[in-house]
C-alpha cells in the first residue's frame, strides 16, 4: 500500500524535481509509442478513406455544406424579423418557405451524397450520420411547429423566433457532423 502510494506521488513529482531520464522518460516513452501506433492506424485508414472519395463526392459535400450555411442565415433573419414588434406575418411566411425549400435541397443532396459512399466509407461515419439523421428529425419538426404556429389567426412573432433560433442551433450541430465527415473522409480540402 505504502510503495503503492508512493510510486504513484513519485511520478508526479518525479517530473519537477529533476529524476534522471530514464525515469521520467521511460514511461511516458512506451504510452507515446502505443498512442503513435494507434494514431498511424488511424491515419493509414483515413488516408484510404481520402483516396477513395469522388470528385462528385466533394462536390455534393461543398453543396451541403453551403446549402446548410444559406439555413443558419435564412433562421437566423426569420428569428430577428419574427422578434421585431412590427412583425409582418406574410414576409415570415415568405421566409419560412425558403427556409423549408432549402431545408429540402440540403437533405436530398445529403441522401445522394451518403448514397454514393462505398460500405467502407459508410461503416467510417456511421455513427455521425445517425446523429445527422436525429438532428435532421429535429428540424423537420421544428418546421412543423413553425409552419402550425404560422396558420393561426394572429401568430405569436416571439414564439416564431424562438423556434427560428432553434433551427439555427440544430442546423450548427446537423454542419458540424457534416463538416466531421468531410474531414473524415476527405471531402474538404
Amino acid at each position: 500500500f505504502a510503495a503503492a502510494q508512493g510510486g504513484g506521488r513519485g511520478g508526479q513529482a518525479g517530473r519537477g524535481s529533476g529524476q534522471g531520464p530514464g525515469q521520467s522518460q521511460g514511461q511516458p516513452q512506451m504510452r507515446g509509442g502505443q498512442a503513435g501506433q494507434g494514431t498511424t492506424a488511424r491515419d493509414r485508414d483515413r488516408d484510404r478513406l481520402r483516396t477513395q472519395a469522388t470528385d462528385q463526392q466533394r462536390d455534393q459535400f461543398r453543396t451541403c455544406d453551403q446549402t446548410a450555411d444559406r439555413i443558419r442565415t435564412q433562421a437566423r433573419d426569420m428569428a430577428r424579423l419574427a422578434g421585431n414588434k412590427s412583425f409582418d406575418v406574410n414576409q415570415a411566411r415568405q421566409q419560412r418557405d425558403r427556409l423549408q425549400e432549402q431545408v429540402r435541397n440540403m437533405q436530398q443532396e445529403h441522401e445522394r451524397l451518403m448514397q454514393s459512399l462505398n460500405a467502407d466509407q459508410q461503416q467510417a461515419v456511421q455513427q455521425r450520420m445517425r446523429n445527422m439523421e436525429q438532428i435532421q428529425e429535429r428540424m423537420n419538426n421544428r418546421l412543423q411547429e413553425m409552419n402550425q404556429e404560422m396558420e393561426k389567426a394572429s401568430p405569436d412573432g416571439k414564439r416564431i423566433s424562438q423556434q427560428a433560433r432553434t433551427m439555427e442551433q440544430e442546423m450548427k450541430q446537423w454542419q458540424t457532423q457534416h463538416r466531421q465527415i468531410g474531414d473524415e473522409l476527405g471531402f474538404r480540402q
